[in-house]
């Protein structure tokens, strides 16, 4: 393969399904996209960064952010330059003040894209997706990876105030569906949501 290690987007999981059709159309029609891909791949056995050097390859022209929880890891990928051309936020993005700092170094956020493959947790994901959404740019995309564990004990052991214990990540997406079927006034700032096996999409109205 050119790239090598293959990340598991594509080996493992079949994520090129809602890429290749929603993210690659998107970049061809926003070319210097502003992205975010929350999780580094720091814990995955063949070592991180696979799916960013797949973003750089396909993505040229587009702005590349990765968010990573651990800073050791991300601090040795900044010093071997396997993270060149990448901007860097670091920290927890289950904790809400983490992820205000995030909006604030990335200049505000704006994000035409955001990939949400971080820890898995359905509180980190609700969490920051609450809080990530708002920034995301109308007409933007919200990608959320590996919600097939989301009922195994061991995803659903943080909690808090935004996201009180219990909290599934595929349920609230339902009721995101629920939304746009019966809400004939069409408020909410939904347009579409996809899924497909493990994962699903969030589509912001223009």
């Amino acid at each position: 393969h050119e790239l090598d290690p293959v990340t598991d987007k594509v080996n493992g999981h079949s994520y090129q399904i809602m890429y290749g059709q929603y993210l690659l159309p998107y970049y061809q029609a926003h070319p210097e996209m502003k992205i975010l891909e929350i999780g580094l791949g720091c814990n995955m056995a063949y070592g991180p960064g696979a799916s960013a050097r797949l973003h750089k390859k396909l993505f040229p022209l587009a702005k590349l952010w990765e968010a990573e929880r651990d800073a050791r890891c991300v601090g040795k990928n900044l010093k071997n330059g396997n993270l060149q051309g990448f901007h860097v936020l670091v920290g927890d993005q289950g904790d809400p003040t983490t992820l205000n700092r995030w909006i604030q170094e990335s200049g505000g956020g704006n994000f035409d894209v955001i990939i949400d493959d971080g820890g898995h947790d359905n509180c980190q994901i609700w969490t920051s997706f609450l809080k990530l959404w708002p920034i995301l740019k109308k007409g933007g995309l919200y990608f959320i990876e590996d919600m097939h564990v989301a009922r195994m004990v061991e995803y659903q052991r943080t909690f808090s105030e935004a996201c009180p214990r219990g909290t599934i990540v595929p349920d609230k997406i339902k009721d995101m569906v629920d939304a746009l079927i019966y809400d004939t006034d069409r408020n909410g700032d939904v347009k579409f949501v996809f899924c497909q096996r493990e994962a699903c999409l969030i589509g912001k109205k223009e």
